[in-house]
């Protein structure tokens, strides 16, 4: 799967990065590229989006990818861009739970009525979905998300957790009787594993070998998918990708099921 991210401003914690270009726009690229591949948005920021735009532009992927595009949606990190936009930032899980079932209804053609948002019952939204009841759905956040998963019998995609760290909430996850569980994490290849707190955003470095014993330990967790943003700059992505590809991902292969 190919998956890019969602983001509104330039983020002065990131100075490598300016900023991600409009994702449901280059998905669509990515995908007339590369036309054998599952495209990815993880994760719309839904409270920023307008719901009815993002049922269309997520329908109009599922029908040109002829349903290769995988929608997670999140309720957003950075205050900084629900201040820029005009929204509360204390409001974004309020305006998330509505906004998941809004799309829900508009995927499904369905009138809705919120306190945020409506789709009158006169109309439908063009075009509809390839895939029936719309795009696949996966939630992703912290752990109210998770539990809005599970409440709805959603996927849930973690994000930035080493395999120890997930450890807690993949139990909770079973324990609940949650389906697939996936996981979003920036991985990069260096001479030796950190000795150190590994920094939030670079949660496994490591040689190849090290690398390959952490997404297997997912894989014992009962992660089903895995999201990989390898590196921090062009040399870096780049020396990550050829690791994956050359050393990681083969080391996996004889057991693995997970997706990569």
């Amino acid at each position: 799967t190919l998956w890019l991210g969602d983001g509104l401003l330039t983020n002065p914690d990131f100075p490598g990065w300016s900023g991600a270009m409009e994702p449901f726009v280059e998905l669509a690229w990515l995908a007339g590229r590369f036309p054998s591949a599952r495209v990815g948005l993880s994760a719309a920021v839904l409270p920023l989006r307008d719901v009815a735009w993002a049922v269309k532009q997520a329908a109009t992927l599922d029908q040109v990818t002829e349903g290769r595009f995988v929608l997670v949606v999140a309720p957003g990190f950075w205050a900084r861009e629900f201040a820029w936009r005009g929204v509360p930032f204390e409001e974004r899980g309020a305006r998330f739970a509505e906004a998941v079932t809004a799309l829900c209804a508009g995927f499904a053609g369905e009138p809705f009525e919120g306190r945020w948002h409506c789709f009158p019952a006169e109309g439908r939204l063009a075009p509809e979905a390839l895939t029936a009841g719309g795009p696949p759905l996966w939630l992703a956040g912290a752990g109210a998300t998770m539990s809005r998963a599970l409440a709805l019998g959603l996927p849930f995609q973690a994000s930035r957790a080493t395999p120890e760290q997930l450890a807690p909430l993949a139990r909770r996850w079973r324990d609940g009787g949650g389906g697939l569980l996936g996981v979003r994490v920036r991985v990069s290849v260096a001479d030796r594993p950190p000795t150190g707190h590994a920094v939030d955003w670079q949660a496994l470095t490591g040689p190849a070998e090290f690398l390959a014993e952490q997404l297997a330990a997912y894989r014992e967790l009962g992660v089903a998918d895995v999201s990989l943003i390898p590196g921090q700059d062009d040399a870096s992505s780049l020396a990550t990708v050829e690791a994956l590809v050359e050393e990681v991902v083969p080391a996996l292969a004889p057991t693995g099921q997970r997706r990569v």
